[in-house]
């Protein structure tokens, strides 16, 4: 008979504590940290509350779902701009995290020094990047200054949907360079579903399997591209799934994977965290984007309306200040 971890979970000063058991004592694994808001002159914002530096428009992808897929592909944020408005809002709001996302990213001619300025100048706790991988594939000389331990990114998301980009093997090999140049980098896969990719239980199933050797899984529906107040043009609005096709969708994985897997649900959450399924060595995160209701962002340049407009902050160089509206795992 398989034997399962046993995971217990503490609450301490609201925040929800995970740990998993090992042998007679306990390894710390996450925190459902509580939102706390801190008043301000733009409202109140989340002491969850990070940076969201869009550095390109630019990718090799023309998903049709993407905010992206019908923008100009040719704007890249300007370096020294940017740092100074990082380095303003950190001053301004004591913001611990970033997030650096595209487009693709790595495309930015300038994207390591981005990353390189950051952890030196700055008081950054921890700088994640978000990549379809492309640019990682048979690369390791990249990969190693992308995670050097002293200069490079502390954590990565992977776009991984299906293999339109990158096969299976290609993102194993991808993990592996990571953790041989880093092993201390958390490697999460970012997957989303739309109708006619993993929208059925036997397809979410397989594909979650087949990646089970990362450290992290994010599972989201898309959401409309209007969402974000980005771009007026909505292509692949038809891809998105409704409400009720989500809750059907994980209401049926879960039913699944109840008796093998540690399920901690989070009920409060709005646009964010909803389930955390924990197996053996990677969780699976579910969000919960219903209604098309994200993360509230503040654009420094629309901070009156408290909209984000991605390519304003980007061809002006400015930064979105972000968080979540309910909790976050840590």
């Amino acid at each position: 008979m398989i034997q399962y971890p046993v995971f217990k979970v503490k609450l301490k000063n609201g925040n929800l504590y995970i740990y998993i058991c090992v042998g007679n004592s306990l390894e710390f694994l996450f925190i459902f940290k509580q939102n706390k808001y801190i008043p301000t002159d733009i409202g109140m914002v989340s002491d969850n509350s990070y940076l969201s530096i869009v550095a390109t428009n630019n990718c090799q992808c023309k998903c049709a779902y993407c905010i992206n897929s019908e923008t100009d592909h040719q704007l890249n944020l300007p370096m020294a701009k940017a740092v100074y408005n990082i380095r303003k809002l950190i001053r301004k709001y004591g913001v611990k995290e970033a997030i650096i996302l595209g487009g693709e990213p790595l495309l930015h001619p300038n994207i390591l020094d981005l990353i390189r300025d950051l952890r030196e100048s700055t008081d950054l706790q921890m700088i994640r990047l978000t990549t379809n991988g492309i640019k990682l594939k048979n690369n390791p000389d990249f990969i190693k200054e992308l995670v050097h331990k002293d200069w490079g990114i502390q954590g990565i998301n992977i776009s991984f949907h299906n293999q339109d980009f990158m096969t299976l093997n290609e993102l194993y090999d991808v993990y592996k360079w990571i953790k041989k140049f880093n092993s201390n980098i958390k490697v999460r896969v970012n997957m989303n579903i739309w109708k006619g990719n993993c929208d059925t239980l036997n397809l979410l199933n397989s594909h979650l399997y087949s990646i089970r050797f990362v450290d992290e899984v994010r599972v989201s529906n898309i959401i409309p591209k209007d969402s974000f107040s980005v771009n007026p043009v909505n292509k692949g609005t038809d891809l998105v799934l409704s409400d009720e096709e989500y809750i059907s969708l994980f209401t049926k994985l879960i039913k699944k994977y109840e008796d093998k897997y540690t399920i901690i649900e989070n009920k409060d959450t709005l646009g964010f965290v909803r389930y955390l399924l924990i197996p053996t060595k990677c969780p699976i995160i579910i969000n919960w984007n219903l209604e098309s209701k994200v993360a509230e962002q503040v654009c420094e340049n629309d901070i009156v309306n408290r909209k984000i407009n991605t390519f304003k902050c980007l061809v002006n160089g400015d930064i979105s200040l972000s968080w979540n509206t309910n909790n976050i795992i840590i």
